[in-house]
Parts: structure tokens; sequence; C-alpha cells
């Protein structure tokens, strides 16, 4: 990259420091748990327009979109705008939905998981929209507040993709990487397994034959199962949870007739749904147990009222570090933080199941902010990190654009 061109795009990027950081501020203080997102998708409507991006529209499912140039190498940057709730029982330093700032840090749900990437987005995007107004760019760019990510990981994008024409060759995900380039994630898949008994009065308890007893070896041996995974790197060991258990019967003074236990499984490499539900059937087999086993699906509205489904299943994802994406991030991160670091991986699931588990488009991150931080009250982000990614986003696509001609 031409080191005046990178100059001047730091330059202006710092130039916009205060106006990122107020963005962020206010994606703090609007409210947007999942499936009620519309009036931070508003918001950044209205910024998209303001900062002068080409096109500027709201999908069907409700996720914002913002298009900055037409060339040939299609960019998609996504973060979610969504958030999980604020319960009673959190305890937070600062009101969640105030965008406290204090000693250099910015304090509130969702300033980790993951506004700060969308406030970076939009500065980085008012950046190239303004210096390059009449140009004709080697990219088109394509910013995309998602929403529902929090309630259905993955479908917001699938969404974008299969139904809305967006065809991206690659991906970059705001989740919190704590600025350094992440290249893939464990999977994750849900299951649902119930055993059947005969109902029978309390009392003469022994007529019946109860299905949580039947199902109670077999949550042992779970637990056994858990412990017997082996770690496959990069992404080590999957899991194996029982998350809920339910059970069914005439009333509470009799033999319940039903019994079900709902797994979260975490998938590493080598692991999909055809070999974890094998795995559990061989099991049931080896307890002499009669089970039902599913895979369950979600089915929700979006604040527009568009109904989804998907099965709760999530693949996993790995980008090699040699691959053309991996080293524009690499490079780009250098340029910023003027020092290298490894490539990483999440822990939890993001967008990218859907992307590059499901798609197979070549997909990565880089944000700032603490993976540990997401989803509990101790949400904060050092605001400095803020501006060293939106200088990160700003270089990005012409560095990744000159990086894929090579």
């Amino acid at each position: 990259m031409d080191k005046k061109l990178q100059q001047k795009l730091i330059q202006a990027t710092d130039t916009l420091q205060d106006d990122t950081v107020q963005i962020l501020q206010d994606l703090i203080r609007i409210r947007s748990y999942s499936g009620e997102e519309e009036e931070i998708v508003r918001y950044i409507e209205g910024k998209m327009q303001d900062f002068n991006f080409d096109e500027v529209y709201i999908d069907g499912l409700g996720s914002i979109v913002g298009r900055i140039g037409q060339g040939p190498l299609k960019i998609l940057w996504d973060a979610h705008i969504d958030t999980v709730k604020v319960t009673e029982g959190e305890s937070w330093h600062f009101p969640p939905f105030q965008g406290v700032i204090k000693n250099g840090f910015i304090y509130g749900r969702g300033a980790v998981d993951e506004k700060p990437a969308m406030a970076g987005f939009l500065s980085a995007g008012r950046i190239i929209a303004e210096n390059y107004v009449h140009t004709e760019l080697p990219f088109s760019l394509y910013v995309v507040g998602s929403v529902l990510e929090e309630d259905c990981d993955g479908y917001p994008l699938y969404h974008l993709i299969k139904n809305e024409g967006i065809k991206p060759d690659v991906v970059l995900l705001g989740e919190p990487t704590n600025l350094r380039v992440y290249r893939g994630q464990r999977g994750r898949m849900e299951i649902q397994i119930s055993t059947h008994g005969k109902a029978a009065h309390g009392a003469h308890n022994q007529q019946g034959i109860n299905a949580i007893y039947k199902m109670m070896p077999f949550v042992k041996a779970l637990e056994e199962l858990d412990k017997s995974l082996v770690p496959v790197e990069p992404l080590g060991k999957g899991s194996i949870t029982v998350s809920d258990i339910m059970s069914r019967g005439p009333s509470l003074c009799s033999v319940p007739d039903f019994c079900r236990i709902h797994l979260d499984r975490r998938l590493t490499v080598g692991e999909d749904k055809n070999a974890v539900l094998q795995q559990l059937k061989k099991l049931l087999d080896q307890h002499k147990l009669t089970a039902d086993v599913k895979i369950p699906e979600y089915r929700g509205s979006s604040w527009k009222g568009t109904k989804f489904k998907q099965d709760a299943y999530f693949p996993t994802w790995i980008l090699g570090e040699d691959h053309f994406l991996v080293r524009a991030a690499q490079d780009t991160a250098e340029r910023v933080l003027v020092k290298s670091q490894a490539s990483g991986f999440w822990n939890f699931s993001t967008n990218g199941v859907a992307t590059a588990g499901r798609l197979g488009i070549p997909t990565i991150g880089f944000a700032p902010g603490r993976e540990e931080l997401a989803h509990t009250a101790r949400e904060e982000l050092y605001l400095d990190d803020l501006q060293l990614a939106t200088r990160f986003y700003s270089l990005f696509p012409f560095i990744l654009a000159g990086i894929n001609r090579e």
C-alpha cells in the first residue's frame, strides 16, 4: 500500500476520533435487544446516508445494509447490532444504557458485543466515501448491521446472502478479538433427547415406569463422555453439556411418562452433526435406552415481522493462515499496531457459522474488546482500542484489494 495513501487514511481517521466515540455512545444508549432493533437500524441508516454511502437500505429481515463503491472485489463487513438482555440479577457499575465514559473507557451493554465494530465501520466508511467520491474503487464494500444474531447466530447473513442478492467474496466480522485477527471458531449444535415411560398414581408408583429414572444413567454417561472428548488443534476439545431437563406426567402426584434433556454440544475440528448424532445413538445403545433424538429448530420473527426458522446446528470453521484474506488482515494489523500478533480463534459462536461454515465464504474477524466480557455486567471498552480498530477498517479494503491482485 502506498505510504501517502496510508498516512492520508490514518490522518482522516484520527480527525474523526471524537465523532467515532460519539457514535459508539449513541449506539450503546439505544436499547437493541434481539427482535427489537428498529431504533438502532434507523439510527445507522441515517448515519450511512449522512456519510454519503452509495446505497443504503434495510433488508427483508430487518438488517441495515450500506454499500460504498462498485469494484469487482466484494467485501462484506458485519457487526450484529442486537444485544442480550439486561437482567435484574446483574450488578452494573454504571447504568447499562448510558454509555458512561470514565478514565478512557466506555461502559454499557454492547460496549464489547459488538457495537464498537459498527462505530468503527461507520467512521471508516465515511472516510472512504468522502475521500473517494467520483473515484473508481477496486472493491464494493458492504457494511451490514445485522439483527437477531444473539437469537440465531448466522441466520441474518445467511438470509442476506441467499435472499437479498449480495454475494460477497470475503467477510470481516466485528465480534470482539482484542485487536487480533481471528480466523475460525468451534461449532455448536443443540440436541433434544426424550424418553418415554408409563404413568401411574404416585401412591402406586410401582405400576408405572418413571421416564426420569430411565434418563438418569444416560445423563451420567454424558458427563463422562464430556471428560473423554479429545482436543484437536487448533481449536482444542469439544464439549457436551446437559443444559435443561424437563418431565411430564398427569400431575405432580404421579409417575412421569415423559422426560427430555436439552444438550449444548460444542464442536471441534472434524466434528459435525452426523458424527455427533452417531456418537449419541451409540451411547444410547450401550445403555439399552430407547429414546428420540432430534436437532431442535429455531423459529421467530424479526422486528419487521419477518418469520424465520433454522435448525440449531452451527458448523465449525477455520480459514488457513496462508489465505490472502488472513495475510491482508495481518498486514493491516501490523501497520496499525506496529507489532506482529499471532492469529486466533473465538471461543463462542459468530455469524461466521453461516458465511464460512455453511456457505464456504472466506471469513475473518477483527475488533476491539475482550471476548470474555461479552454478555456480562462488566462490558467495557478502552477507547484507544476503538481508534486503532477504526484505522484498521480504513486501510483494510485497500490492502486486501492489492493482495488479492497478486
